[in-house]
């Protein structure tokens, strides 16, 4: 199974230095949703998240993509490649 990396882009950047095994990369983008998600959730008095990104990186330190947290509540739980206008 491939290993995807989920490092944080912000004022207090966070790389991943362990990674996720996982079947696919529909779940690396599953698995950034929810890591955003969760981030926002647990602080809720922020509200300041524009800036922040999840940069998911594969196995040899390839980019995959990056997904604003800003985007994330609005692709929630499923996958989506269109941002809502």
């Amino acid at each position: 199974m491939p290993r995807y990396y989920f490092s944080i882009t912000s004022e207090q950047p966070f790389d991943d230095i362990d990674g996720l095994e996982l079947p696919d990369l529909a779940a690396a983008r599953e698995e950034a949703i929810g890591f955003a998600l969760d981030l926002m959730r647990m602080e809720p008095s922020r509200h300041d998240w524009l800036g922040w990104v999840v940069r998911v990186t594969g196995e040899h330190q390839e980019h995959l993509f990056d997904l604003p947290f800003l985007d994330a509540p609005f692709i929630g739980d499923g996958y989506s490649t269109s941002r809502p206008e």
